[in-house]
């Protein structure tokens, strides 16, 4: 009799423990499916927003064309290329209205698509993101000899070529044997815009060195590099100063027209246009040989009439140009002086770069649930990394 009350008594205390135990776990299982299928949920939104902005051309299908973007123009987005079948091929054009600023803070000339109205053609309303275009891999370029004074560098200083260059996959990983072309365009104040090449190869922590000695009188000093790793080409410049010149000429590219502009709030002195050459695909072309006084080539800012300089070059979309490298005659703020100044742009495809940032922000609030996706695409002729983060917005 003992014997029995005593098998009850321990069923009955399994059978509480296990009913315990499962109204514990239940509610944490059913938790756990919930989020999991809100992540789930959320990776289908972004993949479908991902493959429209990359695959789709948009409506009209060449939107970011033309030399004036109205937003309210733009009936569906994407950035696809309209004359090219190729995947993941993008218009560079329409990449271009996605930045909203130039490097020194002024608006972009040639039109901004506003972040919101994206969302509102893509329907994400109840959602927050942000799309990036960059290069596929890192390049660091860091000056040995700098000039002490960089808004006024000595000629001996311009003279002397001394970088260290670092190529790293975007994790952070060297990468070795990459191969470093290198362009350095420099002019004086009377002579013709120059360009000395030079090929290197990183060793196996990805590093190489460039030094070099430049002859003759020297006023302004740009210099290029290419770096390749298997098939893939990326580029980037730098200012022999230090830091480019603010205060000459915003350049854009709008189809095969190339536009600049006078930032605003400078010194109103005219500003010639001597020469223009372009990296490609295809390496370098030399495009325009301008003139020093010609009212063809003159631009400033303040009067409207000549408050922008515009050319077209038949073909120059299909050249793919992804830096522009310009020889201007004009005075640069605290040289005096009129002299030779080189500019590079646009921005910030000089860089490597095509897109910063682009969204709502740099991303996520936190303790959001996010999703971040990755793929790889083209723009003239060079290809990029695309990295679009989407979050439900609270």
């Amino acid at each position: 009799m003992s014997g029995g009350i005593y098998d009850h008594l321990v069923a009955v205390v399994l059978f509480g423990a296990i009913f315990g135990a499962a109204v514990t776990a239940l509610p944490n299982v059913g938790y756990v499916s919930l989020l999991s299928v809100d992540q789930q949920q959320l990776r289908n939104v972004a993949l479908s927003a991902l493959n429209t902005i990359l695959l789709d051309a948009g409506y009209p299908t060449n939107w970011g064309s033309g030399a004036s973007f109205n937003p309210a123009s733009v009936v569906r987005f994407g950035l696809a290329s309209g004359n090219d079948s190729a995947l993941y091929n993008l218009d560079m054009d329409k990449v271009m209205h996605l930045v909203e600023k130039d490097e020194f803070g002024s608006p972009n000339p040639m039109g901004y698509l506003p972040p919101d109205t994206m969302r509102q053609l893509l329907g994400l309303q109840a959602y927050g993101f942000n799309l990036k275009i960059l290069a596929p891999f890192n390049v660091t370029v860091r000056d040995l000899a700098p000039p002490a004074n960089p808004s006024d560098p000595t000629d001996q200083e311009l003279r002397t070529i001394n970088y260290d260059v670092a190529v790293k996959y975007n994790d952070g990983k060297p990468i070795p044997n990459a191969v470093v072309n290198v362009s350095i365009f420099y002019s004086g104040e009377s002579n013709p815009i120059q360009n000395i090449k030079e090929t290197m190869t990183t060793n196996a922590l990805g590093k190489c060195s460039l030094a070099k000695s430049l002859s003759g009188q020297v006023s302004d000093v740009i210099i290029v590099f290419e770096v390749t790793v298997g098939d893939i080409h990326t580029a980037t410049s730098v200012y022999r100063r230090g830091n480019p010149h603010d205060d000459i000429a915003n350049i854009n590219i709008v189809g095969d027209t190339i536009n600049l502009t006078v930032p605003p709030d400078v010194e109103n002195a005219n500003r010639w246009v001597i020469s223009i050459d372009a990296y490609t695909e295809e390496g370098f072309v030399h495009l325009y040989n301008g003139t020093k006084g010609g009212e063809q080539d003159m631009f400033n800012w303040g009067n409207g009439k000549y408050d922008e300089w515009f050319k077209t070059f038949p073909g120059l979309k299909y050249m793919n140009p992804l830096i522009l490298i310009f020889n201007f005659w004009a005075v640069p703020k605290q040289q005096g002086g009129r002299q030779s100044v080189i500019v590079v742009g646009p921005f910030p495809g000089y860089l490597g770069n095509r897109v910063l940032s682009y969204g709502s922000g740099e991303g996520p609030p936190s303790g959001a649930a996010s999703v971040a996706l990755q793929r790889v695409v083209r723009i003239a002729g060079m290809t990029y990394d695309v990295e679009f983060t989407l979050w439900k917005r609270q």
